[in-house]
């Protein structure tokens, strides 16, 4: 781009009409406005794929913000051209008028700048819906629930479904075992309604990277307060505003999609036999350096499917309208593929199963 910079600069600090319209200037502009539209393309793209929706009113935003500044700058250029015809040629002889006019040309030069910003942000957007790179469940504000029995690989799909659609991701069952924890830490029983119905409701979500509410006994102590239906109404509203994010959200437990987001128009209840369930958990504590037997796992697993389907208040049920996916088989990346096809074909409009 062949420009005279001091030229420009100087059309810059004294804008009169006529330097305005040169061929140097308008260069120099359009040049202004293509850097704005190439540096905002990748942050419209980058939000679209993190969150649909909020790049959708973040466009808006800067395109209302750029119609504000430019229009009012149009119509005063208008009324000084069709109002006084001459007002145009003798701008600068009139202290007012120049003010007005020094003022109008730099209200235009903003606004052509956030103009370019809005269409490059909405030209990196429109790239990443038509990649196929955007969040769908941004776009929609998707819950996707997520229900197992233990050790049936909820937790990990979740994460990586969660990952895979850039949406937050809530491990319901971490709420349960903080709260027995919390129990425990204050010399109660777990059985103490009165207590531990005062744990869930003083929960500190910065506690949930505890190592303590990984080990097996946590998740025992978890099954024994899940019962209370204190706690679980205490922790109730919790897991629905996690779920009321914008951009969407995945949750797993075992009353998602009965109890805490019964419209969640995702449902997918994740299962696999007992023993492979007690296979899959005895290797992730031999990893741990945890000397358990197989058989003692087993017992557990299955007392604790007896405790979750037994108990009055939300008990691990399939949701009426959830796919059912059995992991027995699976390894974990057919398992992810097979939860992704599920999630894609509601998105894309298909029925769930009919209710069993």
């Amino acid at each position: 781009m062949l420009t005279n910079f001091e030229q420009i600069a100087n059309c810059f600090a004294h804008p009169t009409p006529a330097c305005l319209t040169q061929p140097d200037i308008l260069t120099a502009y359009a040049g202004a406005f293509l850097i704005a539209v190439f540096l905002a393309a990748p942050f419209g793209w980058k939000m679209t794929v993190r969150d649909g929706r909020g790049s959708l009113r973040t466009f808006r935003k800067l395109a209302v913000a750029a119609l504000d500044i430019v229009l009012p700058c149009a119509v005063v250029i208008v009324a000084f051209h069709y109002v006084r015809p001459d007002a145009l040629a003798g701008v600068e002889r009139v202290p007012a008028w120049r003010i007005l006019w020094h003022a109008t040309a730099y209200a235009l030069a903003i606004g052509g700048l956030v103009g370019g910003v809005a269409a490059g942000f909405g030209l990196g957007r429109l790239g990443a819906r038509l990649s196929g790179a955007a969040s769908r469940l941004g776009r929609l504000g998707v819950v996707i629930a997520i229900d197992g029995p233990a050790a049936s690989g909820k937790g990990t799909l979740a994460k990586r479904v969660a990952e895979h659609y850039h949406v937050p991701c809530l491990d319901t069952g971490l709420l349960y075992r903080a709260v027995a924890r919390d129990v425990l830490r204050a010399g109660r029983d777990l059985s103490d309604t009165e207590a531990a119905i005062a744990c869930a409701k003083s929960l500190d979500p910065a506690t949930f990277d505890d190592p303590a509410l990984r080990g097996a006994s946590a998740g025992e102590a978890a099954s024994v307060v899940a019962r209370i239906p204190g706690v679980r109404a205490a922790l109730l509203d919790y897991q629905r505003d996690f779920a009321n994010s914008p951009a969407g959200a995945v949750l797993d437990g075992r009353d998602i999609g009965t109890v805490v987001c019964p419209d969640a128009p995702v449902k997918i209840y994740v299962t696999a036999t007992a023993e492979e369930r007690a296979r899959r958990r005895h290797g992730e504590l031999e990893k741990r350096g945890e000397n358990v037997r197989f058989e003692d796992v087993l017992d557990d697993i299955q007392r604790r499917d007896a405790r979750d389907t037994g108990r009055e208040v939300a008990p691990l049920w399939p949701a009426k309208d959830a796919f059912q996916l059995d992991t027995t088989h699976l390894t974990i990346e057919q398992a992810f593929n097979a939860a992704l096809d599920i999630v894609e074909k509601r998105l894309a409009g298909a029925a769930p199963p009919p209710a069993a």
